[in-house]
């Protein structure tokens, strides 16, 4: 089985190389606004927002499944982020049940007590 986790700097390094490559945030809502996104302006992208609520259900899963299948290809690479690393572990390998077999956790997180999360190595901004 192939190591799906990759830290925040190998992250943003490999956004920055590989055309097919998108950032995923799976947090909620509040979270966005509260501590804000990534910022990958510097290097022309967006970060993809999923928001990952409390309630994992089958419509949820459903949502998911279409947000995936309908904004990516399964040849892109994806990868994905949440303030802990937990549910962006879940998210990738929810990907990587779909077919999408280049994801990746940012296990670091955005904003975890890691001096190794995004937020304190990375560009943010607000929403």
């Amino acid at each position: 089985m192939k190591n799906i986790n990759i830290d925040v700097l190998d992250a943003f390094n490999f956004l920055s190389k590989n055309l097919n490559s998108h950032l995923i945030d799976t947090r909620s809502d509040l979270e966005w606004k509260i501590t804000g996104i990534p910022d990958l302006s510097s290097i022309n992208k967006e970060t993809n927002l999923i928001n990952w609520g409390p309630v994992l259900d089958k419509n949820f899963f459903e949502n998911y499944q279409k947000f995936l299948l309908n904004s990516f290809n399964q040849e892109d690479s994806l990868l994905f982020i949440c303030r802990s690393g937990s549910r962006s572990l879940v998210a990738t390998q929810l990907a990587i049940e779909l077919g999408f077999n280049n994801s990746f956790n940012i296990y670091a997180g955005f904003d975890n007590e890691s001096d190794q999360n995004w937020k304190k190595n990375l560009p943010v901004k607000f929403i």
